[in-house]
């Protein structure tokens, strides 16, 4: 028998599958599935949903075999610790269902997609609702808003500044206006969520800002503009909020015995959102409500396992169109795509945006290469040190990483230098600390967040006269890390301390664009934000980001999309700070989770 060797033990979730390996091998009485067992927890621990016992665990045809026949495997029709299915993926109990579950819920809510409105009148609705734009650069966008009445489920994709926010308040207003047609409620209860709280506050703000822009080109008796402010008053929270997760009892108070209220159910970034997540929230749906997911597939995927919006976008062909839905597009002006149905469940309920509305285009092409595993664009950056939107440092140890840094700070004297007036006024400040952030792949040691917010924090007390050792001082960037619904901070959450006469406050983004502010004691958990995890920043952008990846490119944290991430972040500018090696190899190496939910929406 050919079974792979355990992982070393210091890599992720090794140690627990080596006690479940022992655990399994007493209980079960069989080496064969402890050592199964142990490279499916294994995997899980990386974010795998199952494990393919050929290819994972080496195993051949006689033990996959031989493991069918034991009492602890089944083929998922009643409970066993573990499923191994037909193709020789074994799971555990739990993600199976989580899996098949998911995936019959996701292909029923897209059959029962109707047509409710005729060409005529989305012709009409989408050209109001995108009067002055391009209709060809707004293609996807009008064809979005044009094919939500009557689904049930509508995934929309695309990178930053693709407008995908733009396009679901627009497609809220659709739904909104033509509600006894698709059939809901005469006035659906609209939820907006997101997988953080950083995130939630994003949505909201932007939903609210793209409602006051449209509101000033509506016409005054535009049946859309009675229907703005209805929009504008959805809740915003996190997805462990929306469905009512209990801290003290790990239960959350809506399921499938006990559904969301909500007609209309918006997630946004649900790239972040694992297996687990994804199917309580589907669960916990009314069964007519319409559930719009907003994401970018290229992004890091959740910390747990899974990586549903990228099974979801890959189960069709992209932006393929059942023949119903083409013909009732002919009549939108750009949005009549030849119908293309590949006859998965989701065609025309999956739709990707691909038009960026950001100036800098050097940073959108970096974004697509990235995206598509160009490798000629890391050797052009390394060549000449990239340009406009992207420039490239090489930084292989940790000397480069102190010359970067005081180049950073002299580059941006002008706004470190604003964020310690004893005059600034807490709406600049927050907006200034936009301006810029660095980002790290990893959290300890010379090339983590927390050695550089130590090192940057000395540069600063330093320039501008405060004890590098003190708890606190005038200027410090902090980030929430911990939830606190009783003072709305939540995790990702960025503030600035200030001493405005009054003594020592720290303030934050508030409701309206109002900021509030709070004494240090009365935080929650918190870190220096000066600099900051690629993974802690999703859901925020910055004018500007340096990227600090590891030098060791054998290193596992290192992925396409840990950099697609970081420099996704940035709307005008980014650096890369990494060895020639370690950026090749993030750039030529995508996540690949094993799950079977692709195959099942197919």
């Amino acid at each position: 028998m050919n079974v792979a060797t355990l992982p070393e033990r210091d890599s992720p979730g090794s140690d627990f599958a080596r006690a479940l390996e022992r655990w399994v091998r007493e209980r079960s009485g069989s080496g064969l599935l402890a050592n199964a067992a142990a490279t499916l927890i294994h995997g899980e621990a990386q974010g795998h949903v199952c494990c393919d016992l050929w290819a994972d665990a080496g195993f051949g045809d006689y033990e996959v075999a031989t493991l069918r026949g034991h009492a602890w495997v089944g083929v998922g029709d009643a409970f066993t610790p573990f499923v191994l299915d037909g193709e020789a993926n074994l799971y555990t109990w739990r993600n199976w269902r989580h899996e098949t579950r998911l995936a019959d819920s996701l292909r029923d809510r897209a059959g029962r997609r109707a047509y409710p409105l005729d060409a005529t009148t989305l012709a009409a609705d989408v050209n109001e609702l995108f009067v002055g734009m391009d209709a060809q650069a707004t293609k996807w966008q009008r064809a979005a808003v044009a094919a939500v009445p009557g689904s049930r489920v509508f995934v929309l994709t695309g990178g930053p500044g693709t407008g995908k926010t733009t396009t679901v308040l627009r497609m809220l207003l659709m739904l909104l206006k033509h509600a006894r047609a698709c059939e809901l409620p005469e006035h659906p209860a609209i939820a907006l969520a997101a997988p953080t709280g950083k995130a939630a506050q994003r949505l909201s703000a932007a939903i609210a800002d793209g409602a006051r822009a449209l509101a000033k080109s509506l016409a005054p008796d535009s049946a859309f503009s009675a229907l703005l402010d209805r929009v504008g008053d959805a809740q915003t929270q996190t997805l462990h909020r929306l469905l009512g997760f209990s801290a003290r009892s790990g239960e959350y108070a809506f399921n499938a015995d006990a559904p969301l209220a909500a007609d209309i159910v918006v997630v946004d970034e649900a790239s972040m959102i694992d297996l687990a997540m994804m199917r309580r929230l589907v669960d916990a749906l009314n069964p007519d409500a319409t559930l719009i997911l907003l994401g970018d597939p290229a992004q890091l995927y959740a910390v747990e396992a899974g990586s549903v919006l990228g099974d979801i976008a890959g189960s069709v062909a992209e932006n393929s169109l059942p023949e119903a839905l083409a013909a009732r597009l002919s009549g939108v002006p750009g949005a009549a795509p030849a119908a293309t149905d590949t006859g998965a469940p989701l065609s025309g309920q999956v739709l990707t945006l691909t038009h960026g509305f950001r100036a800098e285009k050097k940073l959108e092409a970096a974004l697509d290469a990235l995206r598509s595993g160009d490798a000629a664009w890391v050797d052009r950056i390394v060549a000449d040190g990239g340009e406009g939107g992207v420039r490239w440092f090489d930084c292989a140890d940790p000397a480069a990483v102190r010359v970067r840094l005081d180049a950073w700070i002299a580059a941006h004297a002008d706004v470190y230098a604003s964020l310690m007036r004893p005059d600034i006024e807490p709406d600049d400040a927050l907006r200034r600390l936009r301006e810029l952030q660095i980002l790290c792949a990893l959290r300890d040691g010379p090339f983590g967040a927390n050695e550089v917010n130590v090192a940057l924090t000395r540069r600063l007390a330093a320039r501008f006269g405060f004890g590098a050792d003190m708890a606190w001082h005038r200027g410090r960037a902090v980030i929430i890390t911990r939830n606190d619904y009783a003072r709305g901070l939540y995790n990702g959450d960025v503030g600035i301390a200030l001493d405005r006469g009054d003594g020592l406050r720290v303030w934050f983004d508030g409701d309206n664009g109002v900021p509030r502010s709070f004494s240090p004691r009365a935080l929650p958990a918190f870190e220096t934000a000066w600099a900051m995890t690629i993974h802690r920043s999703q859901g925020s952008e910055y004018d500007e980001v340096a990227v600090l990846l590891p030098p060791d490119p054998q290193h596992r944290i290192l992925s396409r999309e840990l950099v697609y991430t970081a420099v996704s972040r940035a709307r005008k500018r980014a650096q890369l700070w990494a060895s020639v090696d370690s950026l090749r190899a993030a750039a030529a190496q995508p996540v690949m989770r094993r799950s079977g939910l692709r195959e099942r929406l197919r």
